[in-house]
């Protein structure tokens, strides 16, 4: 019986005890580390807080999946125990830090006036430092705390390259993907002050926080996501002290102090206001400051040129639509709470402005509308003070002046490439071409469709090809938002239409694509501006439909995953990983319309199955796709085999052939392999029945049948030789000669007993 191959890792089994890593780290080892432990380890942190990427430290083993992070951030019951889990983990790395959340008892909303227990704008909670227990208490553990290095431990964050930066980096995004972003809200605030109290700590390493914290690609890789994303991200969104940080500065008290050191005015230069909550007045080294560093000093020194506002050198922010002054209609600054208080008219306003300011402020930009900060400085007025009205009216003409903008850089680039100005451009032609409506199939090619392919790999692109990838660049570029509008991708970015992605189409495909989601966009805006629809209204991709689509569908909002019950939240997410996994092969096994996209199978859907049924059926397409893939692995080293005996036979060198379709292996399958290669050069049949014995068995089984033949053909050779020269008329040798050949033809047309011994396994397999 062959052995067992070993379950892959999962991080929610991990969490929940029933796995442990190839080191032997599990999850009740690491909440029982010590201080000391926790700073000098890092085979753990990948664990406490996943992200769907390997670290440098961790195994690319133990990384977790989107489907696992999806299962943790659900609403079963598996989920929240996770989640509650994460929680004791981070207060755990906190308390290496001496520091703590503030209890949930003890919180307050925001806005309240006790801004040191008051919850942040997006309702996380404050961090504060760790209180001491007196000598006279009764409580062992508590007296055991080196409170001095933790402090110690505590300062070292300020300074540049200190390692636990790029720890606080993982934990903020982790905390996100998992579903406590209030969490990752408090974590980030927290050091975002302890930044601005620290100038050591490199501006670098501020705006990684910021892209973890505000990013909306969470499923992109850091690395990426900072090189890509825009700089109003990096700088984050203002705490409350630096907002009253600006205002004290553009009414002159940039040098004003607080004569009672504050803890939340930054009395004592602690973090997160001052020397943190629940120690009065107590500086950053611990000593007892009775005096307090200027806010203005502060906000230059650690911000520089980039406050957190756009523009720098230690200058106000940019006027918005109310020159300067706190938070109104149209800034993104506003709280929810403020937000309640407009009229239904100022909502709309305020709504509109803001996404004018994230669909068109490029625009602007490029039509010299506004400098390169994003100010106004043309003569019309600024369309962030403007009515709703003259703001529709605006956008309209802005799309007109782009559209022409457009056409003039059109007709440049023809005039360089010396081309008639009519004549339609290579990569924007309409006319028809027989090669747009070919598919990019090649596997050789990285990136295709994104900005950054290699100039090598550009270079191997044939004309057409080169023109498609640079139309779905284009695309990528005009439709990205449209399709994140009408929920055709999530905020993320990644697909969850049931149709093809965009990146698979062909030019025909995508043209007719990007006309429907054009009209999918006129129409939206035709009914904002008739009044019909709120600017923030929510948009269905599927109009048909009253409700937010069904169980399975990744467009499934989380307000409606949150109405259902449990068992169809389970279900939900089951669909999900099953669609994930095998959606393709149930196209290649006949079991989908690839153009309708519907169930023809005489099985069951698996969208009508429940939960137990899903298993086992999953278990079944697991089994189908073993095979399917064993079928073809053998049938292609078949064609390859035969290919190269015929070259052999006619004296030919063959062509290389076309590169075989990628296969993603597993750690186990490659261990398999070396395992069956290593058999066969043994002479050993290869265990199981699995694609790898069977790619492998055919391949032996191949060579030994060329290399029967070849043998053969020399012996047939040698006699025929020594027939030549020894010239014989003996009738009974010519009898001999026939008799040899007749046993050689029933030879050849028998087949070995090891191929029978192997189509005798293939039948028994059949049968089970």
């Amino acid at each position: 019986m062959p052995p067992k191959k070993p379950k892959p890792f999962s991080i929610v089994s991990w969490y929940g005890g029933n796995m442990v890593t190839p080191k032997n780290v599990s999850i009740q080892n690491v909440l029982h580390y010590s201080d000391d432990d926790l700073e000098r380890r890092h085979d753990f942190i990948q664990l406490l807080f996943p992200l769907p990427w390997a670290s440098q430290h961790a195994n690319r083993d133990v990384v977790a999946t989107k489907g696992q992070l999806a299962t943790i951030r659900g609403g079963g019951k598996v989920g929240k125990k996770v989640r509650m889990t994460m929680l004791e983990a981070l207060k755990k790395i906190l308390a290496m830090f001496d520091l703590e959340l503030t209890p949930v008892s003890l919180c307050k909303p925001y806005g309240d006036a006790d801004r040191a227990t008051a919850r942040h704008r997006n309702r996380g909670r404050r961090i504060r430092r760790i209180t001491p227990v007196e000598a006279g208490s009764d409580d062992e553990d508590a007296k055991k705390i080196d409170h001095a290095a933790r402090e110690a431990r505590f300062q070292a964050l300020a300074n540049p390259g200190n390692h636990h930066h790029r720890r606080i980096t993982r934990i903020i995004r982790s905390l996100r993907l998992a579903g406590r972003p209030e969490d990752a809200e408090s974590v980030y605030r927290f050091f975002r002050r302890f930044a601005g109290d620290h100038p050591t700590i490199p501006r670098r390493t501020l705006h990684m926080w910021s892209v973890a914290a505000n990013s909306p690609y969470l499923f992109t890789d850091p690395a990426e996501d900072y090189k890509t994303t825009s700089q109003d991200v990096k700088d984050g969104e203002p705490s409350d002290e630096e907002e009253e940080k600006e205002s004290s500065i553009d009414e002159g008290g940039g040098n004003t102090t607080d004569e009672g050191g504050s803890v939340e005015d930054g009395g004592g230069g602690g973090v997160e206001g001052g020397g943190g909550d629940g120690v009065e007045g107590e500086g950053d080294d611990g000593s007892s400051g009775s005096g307090s560093t200027s806010s203005s000093e502060k906000a230059h020194s650690v911000y520089g040129t980039d406050d957190g506002f756009g523009s720098g050198d230690g200058t106000p922010p940019p006027p918005g639509p109310n020159e300067g002054q706190p938070p109104k209609i149209g800034d993104p600054r506003m709280s929810d709470e403020e937000v309640q208080k407009l009229t239904p008219l100022e909502r709309d306003l305020h709504h509109a402005r803001i996404q004018h300011r994230k669909e068109n402020r490029e625009i602007e930009i490029k039509l010299n509308y506004r400098n390169a900060n994003g100010e106004w400085i043309a003569v019309d007025k600024d369309p962030m003070t403007i009515t709703l009205i003259d703001l529709r009216i605006w956008q309209i003409v802005l799309r007109d002046k782009e559209e022409e903008r457009r056409g003039e850089e059109a007709i440049e680039r023809r005039i360089k490439e010396g081309r008639d100005l009519y004549e339609s451009s290579s990569d924007s032609s309409e006319e028809d071409d027989e090669n747009d409506g070919k598919e990019f199939l090649r596997t050789d090619i990285r990136r295709f469709g994104k900005r950054d392919m290699s100039p090598e790999d550009r270079a191997k692109l044939e004309p057409w090809e080169l023109k498609l990838h640079l139309a779905q660049i284009e695309h990528l570029n005009d439709y990205l938002e449209i399709e994140v509008k009408f929920r055709f991708r999530d905020g993320d970015g990644f697909w969850r239409g049931q149709g093809a992605e965009p990146i698979m189409m062909n030019l025909w495909d995508l043209r007719a694509w990007q006309i429907e989601m054009d009209h999918r966009q006129a129409q939206w805006m035709d009914e904002v501006t008739r009044g019909d629809r709120r600017w923030s209204a929510e948009i269905s991709s599927k109009s048909s439909q009253e409700s937010d689509f069904d169980i399975g569908d990744p467009r499934m909002s989380e307000r409606c995953f949150a109405q259902l019950g449990a068992e169809d939240q389970e279900r939900h997410l089951a669909l999900r990983t099953y669609i994930e996994k095998f959606r393709q092969l149930e196209y290649e096994l006949g079991f989908r319309d690839r153009t309708t996209f519907e169930w023809i199978a005489v099985h069951m859907d698996p969208n009508d199955m429940n939960l137990e049924e899903l298993e086992l059926w999953d278990v079944e397409m697991e089994q189908m796709e073993n095979a399917f893939m064993a079928k073809q692995d053998a049938e292609e080293a078949t064609e390859e085999a035969a290919a190269e005996a015929a070259a052999a036979a006619n004296g030919t060198t063959t062509q290389p052939a076309q590169q075989r379709r990628q296969r993603v292996r597993s750690p186990e399958g490659i261990e398999d392999e070396e395992i069956m290669a290593d058999r066969v050069r043994r002479g050993l049949d290869p265990f199981g029945d699995f694609p790898e014995a069977i790619v492998y068995k055919a391949m032996y089984l191949q060579r030994e049948k060329e290399w029967e033949e070849k043998e053969e053909k020399r012996l047939e050779a040698e006699r025929l030789e020594k027939e030549k020269q020894k010239e014989s008329d003996d009738p009974g040798e010519q009898l001999r000669v026939e008799e040899a050949a007749r046993a050689r033809a029933a030879k050849s047309m028998k087949r070995t007993s090891r191929e029978k011994s192997t189509s005798s396994r293939s039948k028994r397999r059949r049968v089970r």
